[in-house]
């Protein structure tokens, strides 16, 4: 995606395309008419160039409420099959907050989500593994890997192959090198397309779609300092905390916010560790954060 244009990949070639102005037209509530992974309808209108002419509908989507003074949707990618969220073990921390919303908008999107803990190179205490049972305890698939061991490698290769996934994270916590190790001559073909459509860029700066050699496809997404769900109301929030979802028909008030009402089941959880407390203060920070829905 490049501004109004996108490359389009068909038989396996590729087509520099503009989107037709009538799906540009009226009023949206996206970043963007087209995005990546969109499976599109396009005209040839000269070599290797086109025009989009109609979008299929969306199975699923990774998107998030753009910064800005007026809120709107910023689609990242659609018909993604897998939402990898990738942090790092140290270099930089691990921010918990940062995986449960990003585990939220992975939920909200219809997509799948794997947790990827990177850099474990640097963690001989494997003092990240507290963390990785808290979220395998909880159903999610949490991967410990390093790209500069290769540990972990083949288990992503394996739930790469031949799906759409997306690899989500900060900047630093090593998605690049994840992809260079599952794929090592991924960085060249990128490289070499990019400059064949003078769209040449070092460093990922827009979400791109990369086929692998072994099967599937990969988004790699810039890296993401925050990652505010979009879609997402007060009320709504606990349903995407699967440990604390069963807990709220015991609270005491059916409009229980779960903060400092008497008789709230998942308080009363988390004081007897039935919750994780880093769960319930990042389900606290995300809903601080989020509007109610009016009517």
């Amino acid at each position: 995606m490049s501004g109004l244009q996108s490359l389009v990949e068909a038989d396996g070639s590729h087509w520099q395309c503009e989107v037709r102005g009538r799906l540009k037209a009226g009023h949206r509530e996206t970043t963007s008419a087209v995005v990546t992974g969109d499976w599109v309808e396009f005209t040839p209108t000269a070599p290797e160039s086109g025009i989009i002419d109609s979008i299929h509908p969306r199975l699923s989507k990774i998107s998030r409420a753009a910064s800005g003074s007026r809120s709107f949707e910023q689609l990242l990618a659609a018909n993604v099959d897998l939402f990898i969220v990738v942090v790092a073990a140290r270099r930089p921390r691990i921010v918990p907050g940062f995986i449960d919303r990003a585990l939220v908008t992975a939920l909200l999107g219809n997509i799948e989500p794997v947790i990827c803990i990177n850099k474990i190179d640097l963690d001989p205490e494997r003092r990240c593994a507290k963390l990785a049972s808290l979220y395998t305890d909880l159903g999610y698939r949490v991967l410990l890997a390093s790209a500069k061991t290769g540990e972990a490698v083949a288990e992503l290769k394996d739930i790469f192959d031949g799906r759409v996934s997306a690899l989500v994270g900060q900047s630093g916590v090593g998605k690049s090198s994840i992809l260079n190790c599952i794929d090592p001559g991924l960085s060249i073909a990128t490289d070499e397309l990019m400059k064949t459509h003078d769209r040449g860029r070092h460093t990922t700066t827009a979400v791109q779609l990369h086929r692998l050699a072994s099967g599937g496809y990969v988004a790699d997404t810039p890296g993401i300092k925050q990652l505010r769900p979009w879609g997402l109301y007060r009320s709504t929030l606990v349903s995407y905390f699967v440990e604390m979802a069963p807990l709220v028909e015991h609270c005491r008030f059916r409009d229980c916010t779960h903060g400092a009402e008497p008789d709230c089941a998942i308080r009363e959880a988390v004081q007897t560790g039935k919750v994780a407390s880093t769960r319930y203060d990042g389900f606290r920070r995300m809903e601080a954060t989020l509007e109610e829905k009016t009517r």
